[in-house]
């Protein structure tokens, strides 16, 4: 039943991903580049189709042939593996050795998958099917056993392969989300060495005697492998949807951030709403739709009504905020968002009480922004965290209203 579970489902992820690479190449189907991925990620996703104990059984039955649907496996993941290595080789190698380099992998694979189907047929693996421990089985029956040892072989040195292509490609590569999944293909060629190295070790072991790793042979190494193809089928089709999934995150964080802003700018733009240049948006879907033009303008307004207090900032408060925020452990750039905050906040509620604004002396201020929108919003976006949620700012208008009211 876990069999029927994990494998089924790694065969729906790894399936998706052929999907959604497959509608790419229906846009360029003379790529050969995406060609390989297609073959590399339908060989990778089939095994796990064909390895469903319930679907393994049916498969034989089918053929009339018991353990045919292992053959079937074997041979996919091979045609995989050698797939995956030829990418990584386009990707990664000068363009005067790609030719060679594909000849030798696509020689080695012929080579391979022509003596397994030799040796699977001289060897004697039709006494019943055996979905979850054809290799502990058989492990001692020949030519299965040099079946077994050939195939492991293979994957060896794909998984070593595609670790150093990945990680060595992953160093020099521009674009972040083919450098994350790069990575992330490596950690997965990794964990298909928790799947090859068991198994060829316990192969080793029952030609000297019996293994004493059939346990990790048939259930913990199936359970790398498992690993593996999620984390294939992530990292290489990563750079794909990876842009689509960063875009639709930066559009999230904006429209955090302009609602984290909003009770800044609708304190600032009420006190001063000449500094208004448009109407605010009047729906969601309104912000939706114009969402970096109403960040950047809500940055300029704020701006504007900053500007428009400054002259009557006064150095007593900017002293008692800082003693305030040291209280709470603010420091840097935190300590300076709440300064300036508290500077609002007590120019605003001065005007609300129908005092007007004081004329402080004012303070000196320091534009490391440079004029850079984006840096000035992300420290707007600091000032009015602090306007709407830090105890430092209530407590210093308490303290002002008590020194008027002792006044």
């Amino acid at each position: 039943m876990l069999f029927n579970v994990v494998y089924g489902m790694l065969s729906l992820i790894t399936w998706s991903a052929f999907a959604f690479k497959l509608r790419d190449l229906a846009r360029d189907w003379r790529n050969k580049e995406l060609q390989r991925l297609c073959l590399a990620i339908a060989t990778f996703a089939a095994p796990f189709g064909f390895a469903i104990p319930a679907v393994y059984v049916r498969v034989d039955a089918l053929f009339g042939a018991p353990n045919i649907s292992s053959l079937i496996i074997y041979t996919t993941v091979e045609v995989c593996l050698t797939s995956f290595l030829a990418l990584l080789v386009s990707w990664s190698s000068a363009q005067s050795t790609v030719r060679l380099r594909h000849r030798l992998i696509l020689g080695y694979a012929l080579a391979t998958v022509a003596t397994n189907w030799v040796l699977f047929f001289l060897g004697d693996a039709t006494d019943t099917s055996h979905a979850l421990d054809f290799d502990v089985h058989y492990a001692r029956t020949a030519y299965i056993w040099e079946f077994l040892l050939v195939h492991q072989t293979l994957f060896t040195v794909s998984m070593v392969g595609l670790i150093r292509l990945c990680w060595r490609y992953a160093k020099i590569v521009g674009q972040p989300w083919l450098r994350r999944g790069l990575r992330t293909v490596t950690v997965g060629a990794v964990a298909g060495l928790g799947y090859c190295l068991p198994k060829a070790l316990s192969l080793v072991w029952d030609k000297l005697g019996i293994s004493p790793l059939g346990f990790l042979n048939s259930v913990v190494a199936p359970m790398f492998a498992s690993v593996a193809a999620a984390l294939f089928a992530v990292g290489f089709t990563m750079p794909a949807w990876g842009v689509g999934l960063g875009r639709a995150l930066s559009w999230m964080s904006d429209y955090r951030t302009f609602h984290r802003r909003y009770p800044l700018w609708q304190a600032i733009t009420r006190a001063f709403p000449e500094v208004v240049l448009l109407p605010p948006p009047t729906s969601r879907r309104e912000l939706a739709r114009d969402l970096r033009f109403f960040l950047g303008r809500q940055v300029i307004e704020m701006l504007d009504g900053e500007m428009r207090l400054r002259p009557h900032h006064d150095a007593d408060i900017s002293r008692m905020t800082r003693d305030l925020a040291a209280t709470h452990h603010l420091t840097g750039d935190e300590a300076d968002a709440v300064t300036e905050a508290a500077h609002i906040a007590a120019a605003l509620q001065a005007r609300s009480t129908g005092h007007g604004v004081p004329e402080g002396h004012g303070t000196d201020f320091d534009d490391a922004a440079g004029g850079d929108l984006n840096e000035e919003g992300a420290r707007l976006t600091r000032v009015a965290d602090a306007f709407r949620t830090s105890p430092v700012i209530p407590a210093v208008l308490e303290r002002l209203q008590s020194a008027k009211a002792d006044a």
